[in-house]
């Protein structure tokens, strides 16, 4: 615990020595909450039949879905991020044979990104609440605490195996192709998947994105007794259970073989 709060104290005090930077981010959420404001006030006047569901307003509905954006970048490249960084500078070996665990040094120094990540979940989602003027009550604060805790779960085990894969082969990772960049199209953050071909959403449903947009837009702009929830939190639940333990596996044999072969300190 004393080592985790270290490298919190050390991000901290590096952003506080960077406030410019923490602004312009700050800056950054606002201009995507306009941008995707002026776009629903555009198509105010129309009506989808897949944004029936969620009063027809495409603002709404794309804000939750972006609120959830930044734990795809966050979850799944920060892993993979820092050892190839330390591949690049030379230092991954060196790291590795600090008497600190691979992985307190993985989670220590990616912790304040995850916790800016709820942060900017969180902040994005309350501007939601308080735009479209939503009541909310305790509960669904608890249940979007628990999409969240489970999305973030789902996407730091997908980054655990993406860390193993620049591990032994160094540039070139599919799982960041596919659960990264492809979760922007298919996990229905800027449009509802149900416009896609069947085929296109059957991929879809196998992306925790998804599943999690779902879930917190079933719980702001859903009546209680028509939301449809249980199933996604299955997913995610049954995901983080099953990756989770298996990203661990693959990650500890991708170390054990790199530093068999030697490769550390390759790039």
């Amino acid at each position: 615990m004393n080592k985790m709060l270290a490298f919190l104290k050390r991000d901290w005090q590096s952003m506080l020595s960077y406030r410019f930077r923490f602004i312009l981010q700050l800056i950054g959420i606002l201009l995507t909450v306009l941008f995707l404001f002026f776009v629903g006030k555009t198509f105010s006047g129309g009506f989808s039949i897949q944004l029936e569901r969620y009063g027809n307003d495409y603002f709404a509905f794309a804000i939750l879905g972006m609120a959830l954006s930044t734990f795809v970048s966050t979850g799944l490249y920060s892993f993979s991020s820092q050892i190839r960084n330390a591949q690049v500078q030379g230092t991954l070996e060196a790291l590795l044979i600090t008497p600190n665990s691979v992985y307190t040094i993985l989670i220590g120094n990616s912790l304040w990104s995850f916790l800016k990540s709820f942060f900017e979940s969180f902040f994005l989602i309350g501007v939601s609440i308080l735009i479209l003027k939503l009541s909310v009550d305790p509960g669904q604060v608890a249940l979007l605490f628990i999409s969240l805790v489970l999305t973030f779960g789902a996407f730091i085990s997908v980054g655990l195996v993406s860390a193993s894969f620049t591990l032994v082969f160094k540039q070139g990772n599919p799982i960041n192709a596919f659960f990264g960049a492809s979760s922007y199209f298919l996990g229905g953050l800027l449009f509802p998947v149900e416009v896609m071909p069947k085929g296109i959403q059957w991929i879809s449903k196998l992306l925790p994105l998804t599943h999690s947009s779902k879930i917190v837009r079933e719980i702001l702009l859903v009546s209680p007794q028509d939301r449809q929830i249980l199933t996604s939190l299955l997913f995610l639940f049954l995901f983080t259970a099953l990756v989770g333990p298996l990203s661990l596996y693959i990650f500890h044999h991708a170390l054990k073989r790199a530093k068999k072969d030697g490769s550390l300190v390759q790039y």
